[in-house]
This record gives structure tokens, C-alpha cells and sequence, in this order.
């Protein structure tokens, strides 16, 4: 879509701002991107298992921090059914 008219300073303001919020994202992203077909070792081929751990527990952390930290709610008074191992289903 083109425009003919200048944009108002508003409008360049909050690209500015835009602009501004993606190159901040861009320097905290930790992904890296392989070639498809391309062989990346994993970076925990040589980790002991109880690092493994730590680092997946790390992960879990952080995105229940991103959403807002763990349930407040008892696991027995979340929705769906509960089935015990063993009882018999009826």
C-alpha cells in the first residue's frame, strides 16, 4: 500500500518505537539457525544427566515465569477427569 501523504509525527514515533522494541527482541533471542539437512551436535552431548536436569528444570522456570508463575489452583480442582491406576473404570 503506498501513501501520498507525509506520515505524522505520531505515526513515525511509534514505528521509531516499533523499530526500537524488534532490535531489542532480536538481541535476547538464543536460537541459532541451521541449514536444513545441515548436522548440529547437540549442545548437551557431553553433559552429565543430573546437568540435563538442571537445565530443563531452568527452562520449565522460565516459561512459567513468562506466564505468570505456577497454578494457584489444587491439581484435584482442575477440569477433565481423573483416573486412578489400578480402580476400576464404571
Amino acid at each position: 500500500m503506498w501513501y501520498h501523504t507525509v506520515m505524522s509525527s505520531d505515526a513515525e514515533a511509534r514505528n521509531a518505537e516499533r523499530k526500537l522494541r524488534a532490535a531489542a527482541r532480536a538481541e535476547r533471542m538464543t536460537v541459532e539457525v541451521v541449514a536444513l539437512g545441515e548436522h548440529k551436535p547437540s549442545p548437551y552431548a557431553f553433559s552429565t544427566p543430573d546437568e540435563r536436569i538442571a537445565a530443563a528444570v531452568r527452562l520449565i522456570e522460565h516459561h512459567q515465569a513468562l506466564r505468570g508463575g505456577f497454578s494457584k489452583i489444587p491439581r484435584s480442582a482442575w477440569p477433565g477427569e481423573v483416573v486412578l491406576a489400578g480402580a476400576e473404570l464404571g
